[in-house]
């Protein structure tokens, strides 16, 4: 296949040595920077000599119409040079869109093709509501004190709980409850999920959330066996910290049901001794096994994701079939999803016999697989000192982040979800008339954009916090 890269002058010199590589033509496009590259660099140029001509991942302009005009597919290639390689050995396999860089459509390609190989399994313990436990370690959801929520509350939860890819929704009922609540929210829920648990030792709500469609009880133990007699169809968690007393539970619980599942309790005290409990009880017992890792993400002062992941690939080692959580606190705000991908990881992982890494799908948020770094001849340098502030005429901004990112101005409060679109508006509006307050508030928006999609908190004019102190962090700034 013949191939003509196009680029820039800035990276000729290294997309020439990836082009000797690969057998491929370079057409250096009079611009320094690749990504200003538009169709208008190609208008005179002759492409009928090529199969393909690969224009950088972040050029813009109607590469369709340019496509027709010259009769020689012109697709978008990689964002960054140095993932050339990885697109030209995959040249021939991948049909390169005219809108989405290739190195994402290479990495959508990879990730829908892991997903559909864990989906394809058809391993199945049994079907606690319409959900099939086996193949995809499933995500238990649970909505704390669920008794407590109004029932639109309720509702509100169960479909963020499904959204992040929550498979079983568990209703937690608090020790203290009135019976006509568990009622209440068991059917609200019922109708919202197509599988539903209720966590709780009390014999009475047992028989009511039985009584009214949950597919799912948990926690069954030695102190309250007398649960199992509202059994029918569904499935039940037994749970003990002893593998003898665990294993002996399974066989009572078996006289009622088939659909058993063991929770041997991982515990954050003792977390690698928990973990050989679910190793010892796998070698003796081949039933579902379910690990609650939101034991150690709620009660340790460390980002979930990482914790997540890594509980995770243990649980799959093992032989987990279930993984249970919940979202109670701020800080473990996300965990669902993380489980979720995680879940995936883990089983292709398992399945090709490879690293959990370049599947397509990641939990990387605040590092990155390959930091790049573009280095240029620094020229007329002068060093950056504060100026003096002076207030601008038109007027200040209070800027504050809920549900989307508000900015304030005495003529009119500015809604979005990114910095740009905001501060787009406020110059369409003539609404900053300095050049530092209009730079100043593009920090500031930016910064109420991070901490929106990352769930932080954003207080104007304080530095968003990132689990590294400086002596930065002291320094008090003055209010804009």
């Amino acid at each position: 296949m013949r191939v003509l890269l196009v680029t820039g002058r800035i990276a000729e010199r290294e997309v020439r040595k990836i082009a000797e590589k690969f057998n491929c033509d370079v057409h250096v496009a009079d611009v320094d920077v690749a990504s200003f590259i538009t169709p208008k660099h190609l208008e005179n140029i002759d492409l009928s000599g090529y199969d393909i001509v690969i224009v950088p991942g972040l050029a813009r302009g109607d590469w369709k119409k340019l496509e027709k005009e010259k009769g020689v597919k012109i697709r978008l290639g990689t964002i960054h040079y140095d993932e050339l390689p990885k697109l030209l050995e995959n040249i021939d396999n991948v049909e390169l869109s005219h809108e989405i860089p290739a190195c994402k459509l290479l990495s959508i390609n990879k990730a829908e093709e892991n997903i559909k190989l864990v989906d394809s399994l058809d391993e199945c313990y049994f079907h606690i509501g319409n959900v099939k436990v086996g193949g995809r370690m499933k995500i238990v959801a649970e909505i704390v004190d669920a008794t407590k929520l109004n029932n639109d509350s309720l509702i509100a939860k169960i479909e963020y709980y499904l959204e992040s890819g929550a498979d079983i929704i568990d209703l937690g009922i608090p020790l203290e409850f009135d019976l006509r609540d568990v009622e209440r929210v068991v059917k609200v829920a019922r109708d919202c999920c197509d599988a539903l648990s209720i966590d709780t030792f009390n014999r009475k709500a047992v028989e009511i959330g039985v009584k009214h469609g949950v597919d799912m009880i948990m926690s069954i133990s030695i102190k309250n066996l007398d649960c199992l007699e509202f059994v029918r169809d569904n499935a039940v968690v037994v749970v003990d910290r002893d593998v003898n007393y665990l294993t002996k539970l399974v066989e009572i619980a078996r006289s009622y049901t088939e659909k058993v599942i063991a929770d041997p309790l991982l515990e954050p005290l003792s977390p690698f001794a928990s973990l050989m409990r679910y190793h010892e009880f796998r070698k003796r017992c081949n039933i579902p096994l379910l690990m609650g890792v939101g034991n150690i993400t709620e009660l340790m002062d460390a980002d979930s994701i990482g914790i997540n992941a890594v509980l995770t690939y243990i649980a799959e080692e093992i032989g987990c079939q279930i993984l249970f959580t919940t979202e109670a606190s701020d800080k473990t705000r996300g965990s669902i999803r993380e489980l979720r991908i995680a879940s995936y990881m883990a089983k292709v992982s398992k399945l090709k016999k490879i690293l959990p890494k370049d599947l397509g799908f990641d939990l990387i948020v605040f590092k990155e697989k390959r930091v790049r770094r573009n280095e240029f001849k620094a020229e007329n340098i002068v060093e950056a000192k504060p100026s003096e502030f002076i207030r601008d005429p038109m007027g200040d901004f209070r800027i504050w982040v809920g549900d989307r990112i508000y900015c304030q101005h005495e003529k009119a409060t500015i809604v979005g979800n990114n910095a740009k679109e905001i501060l787009d508006t406020i110059v369409r509006l003539g609404l900053v008339s300095r050049l530092d307050h209009a730079g100043y508030l593009g920090r500031e928006l930016k910064k109420a954009e991070m901490a929106l999609k990352l769930g932080k908190s954003y207080v104007q004019d304080e530095e968003l916090n990132f689990g590294i102190y400086t002596k930065e962090d002291n320094t008090t700034q003055q209010k804009r």
